[in-house]
């Protein structure tokens, strides 16, 4: 049992049975509220006890999330048995310890916590509010017991990659949305990547941005830019062939760039299954990673190691080090399954732990945190 949660139940305890009783419910209600989990319900009967439970292990769904196309996994069996334990007076602590998250960023989060609740000077209520929002955030991943996920998390423009004890195997930097074009909250799957991908450039970037642009001097323009005029049918249009006088918004033709080492999108784009046009890719502007502000893309994540990303994916080294790297000319997309897709899940937390186990507090660049409060 972790050290906290042993501290914390042997100060709420005197007996050393565990006979079901009045101090057996008060000890989870009071262990709930240290780690942040409001009253749920006053009598301490079957439907009453599995929601506690199920709420310390497992979470409720962050604010603003959107789009959830990954499949939860609530070991239901066990909690059913932690709450059979409960009613029948049997020692329920190493049960529930053992299906609480083993993130360790979730363990030094709690550990806070509970000084947060007996400590004055700690005692900020936004801070407070941040801490129970980033711990219901870490059980609510929880839910997803799959072999590998990978977390962005918004705020902090980073990105782990964690196994299914939440051990962190890999960390990198990111860029997410800026301000304006927001990376949204949610989860989906992430089933193959692309080598050398082709950048099929969103419709609003198009009308909004690039078609100004390009009817100045559409040739000279698009050969800069290494774009090719692609039409629904995937054929390359001429652009001496084209009406640049039609609206913007009636351009009847898609924009494409080729690849390369000049594509927006890198060498390496991963897939993402969701009704949003986002996805995680390399970039060819590198050098941006190392800039604290880091919401300066449409929406969306660029990954600052994407080929190790893609190594721990596929479950082997499938990219060396000189792969970003490597321009081949006229190279073409490949596209590569995963053995098994793996979750993708954005958050938004504004307080978290960093690599070094210390507590930051990250801008809230995209002013949700205070609009929800």
């Amino acid at each position: 049992m972790r050290p906290y949660l042993l501290s914390f139940l042997f100060v709420l305890t005197h007996t050393a049975g565990y006979a079901q009783s009045t101090d057996d419910w008060n000890r989870l209600r009071q262990y709930a509220y240290s780690i942040g989990i409001d009253q749920l319900c006053d009598q301490p009967d079957k439907t009453c006890l599995t929601r506690y439970v199920t709420e310390i292990v497992y979470g409720h769904s962050p604010r603003r999330i959107g789009y959830q196309g990954v499949a939860e996994r609530l070991d239901t069996t066990r909690i059913n048995r932690l709450t059979a334990q409960l009613l029948a007076g049997a020692d329920w602590c190493p049960l529930l310890d053992s299906l609480e998250s083993h993130d360790r960023a979730y363990q030094q989060l709690k550990a806070y916590c509970l000084r947060c609740l007996v400590d004055d000077y700690m005692a900020d209520s936004l801070t407070l509010e941040q801490v129970r929002e980033t711990l219901n955030t870490y059980r609510w991943l929880n839910r997803f017991g799959y072999e590998q996920r990978v977390v962005v998390n918004i705020p902090s423009a980073t990105l782990r990659l964690i196994d299914q004890r939440g051990r962190t195997l890999l960390r990198s930097r990111v860029i997410v949305g800026q301000p304006r074009t927001p990376t949204p909250v949610f989860t989906a799957m992430l089933p193959s990547l692309v080598m050398y991908p082709f950048w099929n450039v969103p419709r609003s970037i198009t009308v909004g941005e690039l078609l100004p642009k390009i009817r100045k001097n559409p040739v000279v323009v698009l050969e800069q830019l290494n774009m090719q005029i692609v039409s629904g049918s995937g054929r390359i249009i001429d652009p001496a062939t084209v009406d640049w006088t039609v609206p913007a918004t009636s351009f009847p033709y898609r924009l494409r760039q080729s690849t390369g080492c000049d594509n927006a999108l890198g060498l390496l784009k991963f897939n993402v299954a969701s009704p949003y046009d986002i996805y995680l890719h390399d970039t060819n502007a590198r050098a941006l990673f190392g800039r604290d502000n880091r919401f300066l893309s449409h929406g969306c994540i660029r990954v600052e190691k994407p080929a190790e990303l893609a190594n721990r994916l596929l479950g082997y080294t499938r990219f060396q080090t000189g792969y970003l790297t490597s321009c081949p000319a006229n190279a073409q997309p490949k596209p590569i399954n995963l053995p098994r897709a793996v979750p993708l899940l954005i958050t938004y937390n504004v307080l978290d732990i960093d690599e070094a186990g210390a507590i930051q507090v990250y801008p809230d660049a995209y002013h949700w945190w205070r609009v929800s409060l």
